[in-house]
């Protein structure tokens, strides 16, 4: 059982932030279930259903601004074990594609925004077409929204990419994600109104995040600013010792990693020591055209660097 929790907490400290997030979600599912249990056992499971509400959001404007915070929270909460496991392995397949193409620092961002748009999105059809009404008290749960957001990211990052699926082989993810975008319209009358629009809000957000982003603005980084103030202000909060073993871990495992071993040439070089810089790898000189995406526009992009773009969205 140790050894279980040690490789937990080891993926959780070295893990992008892929890995992070689906461990949070599935800690949260099975404390939410393990709760659950208890409740009944005490003869009380409507208590339990009344604390599950609180953090699962809904459409109507008097309930919903006495809990702003479930248009987060509402995200880590799912229903059963395939509604979890579904999430969570679409998540994976095209979080690790976004992830290929931005790095860890946009995945938080998008996942968590595009959750929020979904939220949002429902709760202003519902409260503006008279059809949506009788749903408004509704409440709703489950990371779609935000899965969605990251699967029209990847989307739009590199629809040409494939994914072999069982019985059928390799299909672009562009006809991935459109079929779910279509299956979404197409099923509103049908059954869960509000989970099949918020799934739609994620896909916009996902597809209008990375717009913006190829043409100069990026919203993740006043997200990343905020969250990192957070993390910051929590860790100023602990106690010194604690915060000097972590540092001295982190230290470890960054040695063993490409950009250690660059840094290190780097510095002998600089110094006249043997060995020379390493040049730079793919993935760095990846980040570089990214940030300059960033800054300056797709539009400023070199030839050899849409190519390369290009060429590695094909990946």
């Amino acid at each position: 059982m140790q050894s279980i929790i040690d490789d937990i907490k080891n993926q959780f400290t070295y893990g992008n932030m892929i890995i992070r997030l689906i461990l949070v979600i599935v800690f949260v599912f099975v404390f939410e279930k393990l709760l659950g249990v208890l409740f009944f056992f005490a003869g009380a499971p409507q208590t339990h259903e009344n604390i599950l509400e609180w953090f699962m959001v809904t459409a109507s404007l008097q309930k919903l601004i006495w809990k702003p915070w479930s248009v987060v929270s509402y995200m880590f909460l799912h229903s059963g074990l395939w509604h979890l496991a579904f999430n969570m392995l679409t998540f994976y397949i095209f979080g690790n594609i976004v992830y290929d193409f931005l790095g860890n620092k946009k995945i938080l961002p998008i996942f968590i925004m595009g959750g929020i748009a979904g939220a949002l999105l429902c709760t202003v059809m519902f409260n503006l077409i008279p059809a949506l009404h009788k749903f408004l008290e509704v409440p709703m749960l489950g990371a779609s929204a935000g899965v969605m957001a990251i699967m029209l990211a990847a989307a739009t990052l590199a629809p040409d990419r494939e994914i072999n699926l069982m019985f059928l082989g390799p299909v672009k993810i562009k006809y991935i994600a459109m079929f779910f975008i279509l299956f979404d319209l197409i099923t509103i009358p049908k059954e869960n109104p509000g989970g099949h629009i918020a799934h739609l809000g994620g896909a916009v957000f996902g597809y209008f995040f990375i717009r913006r982003l190829q043409n100069g603005t990026d919203y993740s980084l006043h997200f990343n600013r905020f969250t990192d103030n957070v993390r910051h202000f929590i860790g100023g909060l602990l106690k010194q010792k604690p915060m000097m073993r972590a540092e001295r871990s982190q230290t470890t495992y960054t040695k063993t990693t490409y950009t250690g071993a660059y840094t290190a040439n780097a510095a002998g070089a600089a110094s006249g020591k043997p060995g020379s810089a390493t040049p730079p790898s793919e993935q760095e000189k990846l980040d570089a055209i990214l940030d300059k995406i960033a800054q300056s526009g797709y539009d400023r992009l070199s030839k050899e660097e849409m190519d390369f773009l290009h060429n590695w969205g094909k990946k």
